[in-house]
């Protein structure tokens, strides 16, 4: 008779999973640039990745090294100057949000109202 053996389970927390999903949902929505494109763009890009190394600020690079750190080894590249890329224009979302002035008692500009057909 033929023994069942079952999957070995991966200690993968929740969390990890989450950081995961969110990365592969994050690099699948990127896109890839074809190859006519890379040939119009091969001069420009030296000069764009260089200009973009430089406007990191200490938080964004702290970003890309802990994300090369993890993911390092599977990224090409390619793909480790387009992370650079999206984490700069992740900071200049970010620091945008930053800049408009909250207090902690300010409220939503949406009030979430539940409809129920029986009311």
């Amino acid at each position: 008779m033929a023994k069942v053996t079952r999957p070995t389970r991966l200690n993968l927390s929740r969390r990890e999973f989450t950081r995961g999903a969110a990365m592969a949902a994050a690099t699948a929505v990127v896109p890839k640039p074809s190859l006519e494109d890379g040939r119009a763009r091969d001069s420009g890009d030296a000069e764009t990745a260089s200009s973009q190394a430089v406007q990191l600020t200490p938080d964004a690079e702290a970003q890309v090294q802990v994300i090369l750190t993890r993911y390092g080894k599977r990224l090409s590249d390619e793909q480790k100057t387009d992370l650079r890329r999206l984490v700069a224009q992740a900071q200049k979302t970010s620091a945008t949000l930053r800049s408009f002035p909250l207090e902690n008692s300010n409220e939503p500009a949406m009030i979430f109202h539940i409809y129920r057909s029986d009311r």
